[in-house]
C-alpha cells in the first residue's frame, strides 16, 4: 500500500517491518459507526428508500408461498456458487446440483461451493437464536474451508496470528494490508460489540453495509474472508428482520460489478467514501431483491407449467408430488425418489419416466446405466440466469 493513496483514511495507517528487511504500511479501521454516517444517509435516502420496499416485496414471497423452501434452497445455492466465483472458482450451478446428487464427482472448487451451502445452512439454521458471535463467524470459516484448498494453511476456525495482505508478493506491494493480529482481533471484539448493541436509528440495510465492510478491512482469517464477510450479510438480514425463509442474496450483484465492489471497499478506508459504498451496497439490494422477485415469479409459474403438462398426460398423483420434489431439489435419484415419496421402487421410477416424458427431466449423466441422477434442465437454466444489470 501507499501513503499517497489514503487521502482521508478511516482508520489509521501503521507502519510496521517488512520480511524483505524494509517497512510496510497496513490499515488498522476506526470501530463503528463511521463518523460520517450521518453525511452517508442522507445522501442515499432515496436509495434507502428504494432497497426497503425492494426487499420488502421479496420478503413477502416467503408469507405468501404454500413452501417457501422451493425458491430458499435453490436460490442458496445460486449465492454460493456466485460468492466463490468472486474467488475465482469455476462451479457452476448446474455443477453443484450435479455433485450434491453424486458426491464422489466432487471438484476442488466444487467442494468449496458445497461447503458455502452447508455453512449458509447452518447459519441460517443457528442466528436466530444466537446473534452473530464469534463462536458463530468461526463455525462458518471452519466450515468453509473444512477439505478445501486452503485447509491446510488457513487455521480453519480460527482467527489469524500472522500478518495477512491482500494480493501476492511482499506487504509492500500489495492493493491492501489489514491491521496487524492483536489490532485485527481487538476490533473483532468491537464488531462484535457493535452488532450485540446496534444504535436504535440505525436500519438493518445500513447496518449490514457497515459490517460487511468492517470485517473485510479487519481481514481476520488468513483465507476465506470474502466468502464469510459476504455470508454475514444474508445472516444479518434474516437475524434482524425474523426471518424464516430469507430470499435475499448479495453476492450476484458483487460478482458481476467485482471491481467496482472492490474500489468500493477500498475507497472507504483510502479516501473516507463511505457514502459511495452505502449507495453501492443498496443498489445491490435493491436490484437483487428486484431480480429475486421476477426469478421467483418465473419459477412458480414453471412449477405450474409441469403440472398442466401432467394434467394433460393424466399423470398419477406420484409424479405431480415429484414434480414438486424437483422444484425444490432440482436434481435426484430413483433412490432418493423412492425414500422422498414413500413409494416402492418401480412407481418411483414410474414417476421419473413420466417426468423425463414431459420434458420436466433429463438425465444428468447419458453414459451412466445404473445410479441415474435426473435433473430439472429448465429450472437449471433459470437460475443460471444472469443478474439484473443495473448501477
Amino acid at each position: 500500500m501507499e501513503a499517497a493513496a489514503f487521502t482521508r483514511p478511516t482508520g489509521e495507517l501503521l507502519r510496521l517491518p517488512g520480511p524483505d528487511g524494509g517497512d510496510f504500511l497496513a490499515f488498522r479501521p476506526a470501530p463503528l459507526p463511521p463518523a460520517d454516517e450521518r453525511d452517508a444517509l442522507a445522501s442515499n435516502a432515496t436509495a434507502l428508500a428504494e432497497a426497503n420496499h425492494a426487499l420488502g416485496q421479496l420478503d413477502g414471497l416467503g408469507l405468501v408461498l404454500p413452501n417457501p423452501d422451493l425458491l430458499v434452497r435453490p436460490y442458496i445455492r445460486r449465492e454460493a456458487v456466485l460468492s466463490s466465483r468472486i474467488e475465482g472458482t469455476q462451479t457452476s450451478f448446474s455443477d453443484l446440483i450435479a455433485i450434491e446428487t453424486v458426491p464422489s464427482a466432487v471438484t476442488p472448487d466444487g467442494r468449496e461451493v458445497l461447503n458455502y451451502v452447508e455453512a449458509l445452512d447452518h447459519g441460517l439454521r443457528h442466528v436466530s437464536a444466537e446473534g452473530i458471535t464469534a463462536d458463530l463467524v468461526r463455525t462458518l470459516h471452519r466450515m468453509l474451508m473444512q477439505r478445501g484448498r486452503g485447509e491446510a494453511f488457513a487455521t480453519p476456525g480460527e482467527f489469524r496470528t500472522i500478518q495477512n495482505q491482500v494480493g501476492a508478493g511482499l506487504p509492500s506491494q500489495a492493493r491492501y494490508v489489514p491491521p496487524p493480529p492483536a489490532a485485527a482481533l481487538d476490533g473483532m471484539d468491537a464488531l462484535f460489540a457493535y452488532l450485540a448493541n446496534p444504535a436504535p436509528t440505525t436500519q438493518v440495510l445500513v447496518e449490514a453495509a457497515w459490517i460487511h465492510y468492517q470485517f473485510e478491512a479487519l481481514h481476520p482469517f488468513l483465507d476465506g474472508n470474502g466468502r464469510v464477510g459476504r455470508l454475514l450479510v444474508p445472516l444479518l438480514l434474516a437475524w434482524r428482520r425474523k426471518l424464516s425463509h430469507p430470499l435475499l442474496y448479495v453476492s450476484p450483484f458483487f460478482e458481476h460489478h467485482r471491481t467496482e465492489y472492490y474500489d468500493r471497499l477500498f475507497d472507504v478506508s483510502a479516501r473516507g467514501d463511505w457514502s459511495g459504498w452505502l449507495g453501492f451496497f443498496l443498489e445491490a439490494v435493491r436490484s437483487q431483491a428486484a431480480h429475486g422477485v421476477a426469478l421467483a415469479t418465473r419459477i412458480i409459474a414453471l412449477g405450474k407449467t409441469w403440472h398442466d403438462r401432467l394434467d394433460a398426460v393424466r399423470a398419477p398423483q406420484s409424479a405431480h408430488r415429484l414434480a414438486d420434489l424437483v422444484h425444490q431439489f432440482i436434481a435426484l435419484d430413483a433412490g432418493t425418489a423412492e425414500r422422498m415419496l414413500g413409494v416402492a421402487g418401480q412407481t418411483a421410477y414410474t414417476a421419473i419416466r413420466t417426468l423425463v416424458g414431459a420434458g420436466i427431466l433429463e438425465e444428468a449423466f447419458p453414459n451412466v446405466r445404473r445410479g441415474q441422477v435426473y435433473r430439472a434442465p429448465e429450472l437449471v437454466r433459470l437460475m443460471e440466469s444472469p443478474v439484473v444489470p443495473h448501477w
